[in-house]
């Protein structure tokens, strides 16, 4: 059964919004589905579309000013940002968390509310019930099958019962909702004491839902300046390519900058950091969520553009690789990989990974880099009724 926090996630991705009242109004890479889109729909969708459109456009005022509150923005601000939305069709939260200040950037950039109907015609496994990505027992039960590097998992927690898969080591655990995202819910354990099975089943009395219990999984030694309490993990974007492959399409580095977070996740106060696809390393970070651009963490003062992230090659090809043999039903997948002292280590997988983060983090719109050429070309093969093929390793 999925939770209410899933429902509603799902709920919010119901109807996608079409970017304009009768002409769409999106990134160049994206007008050949739009184009498509267009001349596909029916008379009544048209109709609500061209509705929704209008109260999108009404809309976009207040949406400014609550915006530039929240940012702290100066009028002129808020005036460009009308214009700009209304001429380009764009939420002035985007602009403001992408640094939009000129219409012509958005050519480049995946509108938020946009993604999740490109999503759902690019990996619909993933808006299934079913989905193995959604759901962490499963989804680390597909990486032991496959012999992938992945936390090792103690015990799992389903319908009330705890289910005990390996002795529990007197060594620091991680409990956390086998569903969810964002991080919440997830906790630090400590590590147990002498009889340590009747330990656990206390720490987990009241869970409702799925949980696992883990192994927790420190940081490499040169990640530790920036990694607080927390492990850095970066989000490794794989995409199925022209020759049936998944490529690297994206990276971005989450980094905690909250003592007391428990995790990396922007919804914890999190840096993203741009990682450089061929060799590793970062860019500025900043706040997830707005704020400053951050050339030193802001509690440990350690440097954060130009480090070299550590194993940066086997990091990029354990996403490849899990992508071509473990989970080749999906077109489009989120990595979220740690650095741990002995190599590369898959935390998560996520069907739905969103933009948010590669745009802001890198300053440029996806729809520019080799990301939004391959997202206008599994766009392009959405109506192929095939079963996926078995994709092959690059």
């Amino acid at each position: 059964m999925l939770s209410l926090t899933e429902l509603w996630y799902r709920a919010k991705k119901l109807y996608s919004i079409y970017p304009g009242i009768v002409t769409p109004v999106s990134g160049r890479f994206l007008a050949d589905h739009y184009d498509r889109r267009k001349r596909g729909r029916s008379l009544p969708r048209a109709a609500l579309d061209a509705a929704v459109g209008a109260a999108f456009l009404a809309w976009v005022p207040h949406r400014a000013r609550a915006v530039q509150r929240r940012f702290g923005l100066d009028d002129a601000w808020q005036a460009k940002a009308i214009a700009i939305a209304r001429a380009r069709f764009a939420d002035p939260n985007d602009l403001a968390l992408f640094r939009i200040e000129d219409a012509s950037q958005l050519d480049a950039y995946i509108r938020r509310f946009e993604d999740a109907g490109l999503n759902k015609l690019i990996n619909p496994k993933g808006w299934t019930p079913g989905c193995v990505l959604a759901d962490k027992i499963r989804f680390y039960e597909r990486c032991a099958a496959h012999g992938l590097r992945h936390p090792a998992v103690v015990a799992t927690i389903e319908r009330g019962r705890l289910r005990l898969l390996s002795p529990i080591p007197h060594a620091p655990l991680l409990l956390k909702p086998a569903r969810g995202e964002g991080g919440r819910g997830v906790r630090f354990l400590d590590p147990p004491p002498e009889g340590a099975e009747g330990w656990l089943q206390e720490e987990c009395r009241g869970l409702r839902g799925a949980w696992l219990v883990q192994h927790r999984i420190v940081p490499h030694p040169a990640l530790r300046d920036i990694a607080l309490g927390a492990l850095p993990t970066a989000r490794i974007t794989t995409i199925v390519n022209e020759r049936d492959a998944p490529e690297v399409a994206n990276a971005v580095l989450r980094i905690p900058s909250d003592p007391a977070a428990q995790v990396d996740n922007m919804k914890a106060g999190g840096l993203l950091c741009p990682i450089d696809l061929e060799d590793g390393t970062l860019g500025l970070a900043c706040k997830g969520y707005g704020g400053g651009d951050y050339p030193t963490h802001p509690v440990t003062g350690a440097t954060i553009p130009g480090r070299a992230l550590p194993d940066w090659d086997a990091a990029r090809a354990l996403a490849i690789d899990a992508h071509a043999r473990a989970f080749p039903d999906y077109a489009l997948i989120g990595w979220d990989v740690g650095f741990a002292p002995d190599g590369p280590i898959l935390i998560e997988g996520n069907g739905k990974p969103g933009v948010l983060m590669p745009q802001r983090a890198g300053r440029r719109g996806l729809g520019g880099q080799r990301y939004g050429e391959l997202i206008r070309a599994q766009l392009a093969r959405k109506t192929d009724t095939q079963p996926p093929q078995k994709l092959r390793r690059i």
